[in-house]
Parts: C-alpha cells; sequence; structure tokens
C-alpha cells in the first residue's frame, strides 16, 4: 500500500511513543456516557491532521480514507467530522480546556528534562511568509512619471 502521508506514520509514531494517550486519559474528562471515546479518540487523528497541514475540520476524511496510514498507526476506526466538532464544542465549553492547558505543560516540561534546554525561541508564524507586491504601472504612466 502507498501513502502520500507517510511523515504522518513517523509523527504518529512519536506522538504514541510520547505516551499521549496516557497523558489524556489522565488530564482530560472522561466520556459522559458508557458508550462516549477517550479523548484520544479526538485528539490523535486531529494532532494528525494538523501536523499533515490540514485546517478545517474536512480534512480529517483525508486521513480516514488513507488506509495505509491506518495500517501503519493500528489506528483503527477514526471519528467522522461531525463526531470531531460535537467533542471540540463539548470540551470546549466544559473542563477539557484546562486539560489541554495541563497537557501541553506536561508534553513541555518532558521536553525540557529531555533536552536539557531551558531557553527556548517560540516563533509561532514561522512558516507563513506574507508578499507586499507593488502595484505595477503601465509603461506608459512610467514615461510621464520620469518625464516630469
Amino acid at each position: 500500500m502507498l501513502t502520500a502521508n507517510a511523515v504522518l506514520a513517523l509523527f504518529g509514531e512519536f506522538v504514541q511513543g510520547l505516551g499521549i494517550s496516557r497523558w489524556l486519559a489522565q488530564e482530560m474528562p472522561k466520556p459522559g456516557s458508557g458508550r462516549g471515546y477517550e479523548a484520544s479518540f479526538y485528539v490523535k487523528p486531529l494532532v494528525l491532521m494538523l501536523t499533515g497541514g490540514g485546517r478545517p475540520l474536512e480534512d480529517l476524511r483525508t486521513l480516514k480514507n488513507d488506509t495505509a496510514l491506518s495500517s501503519l498507526l493500528r489506528s483503527g476506526t477514526l471519528p467522522s467530522t461531525d463526531a470531531v466538532g460535537d467533542w471540540l464544542r463539548r470540551t470546549g465549553a466544559g473542563e477539557g480546556m484546562a486539560g489541554l492547558s495541563r497537557l501541553n505543560r506536561r508534553i513541555v516540561a518532558t521536553r525540557i528534562r529531555q533536552t536539557g534546554q531551558t531557553a527556548h525561541t517560540l516563533d509561532c508564524d514561522a512558516s507563513q511568509i506574507v508578499a507586499e507586491k507593488k502595484r505595477s504601472i503601465s509603461p506608459t504612466r512610467a514615461n510621464k512619471a520620469t518625464c516630469r
């Protein structure tokens, strides 16, 4: 099987190796019903989607349809875009944001311990390149401008 998302397989293995599923189970609120899914069911596909350059929830369908990636990560079934949207709304309205904040602190602290570096540069906008183009001037207007 071939996949255009091969790099996401490496990143997915890294995320699993960090123990994100365990940390999510500890920090995030439990599902409200016996039929509900744990937070990692929603968070891992979102992290993979965002890492792969996806932005709208509809980009989750790319991951869902990628059988090679699902096989490599042994991810099983992935949530639908509607289910992820509902979970995000519930999480944002409840204690989920505090749980995600604690999880973020744990990940950063673990990384600092691993590297031993205490000073880091955070560049939130490293990938965006904004080009400001000047308005082109027609040759006749350019000639008039230089002749004056």
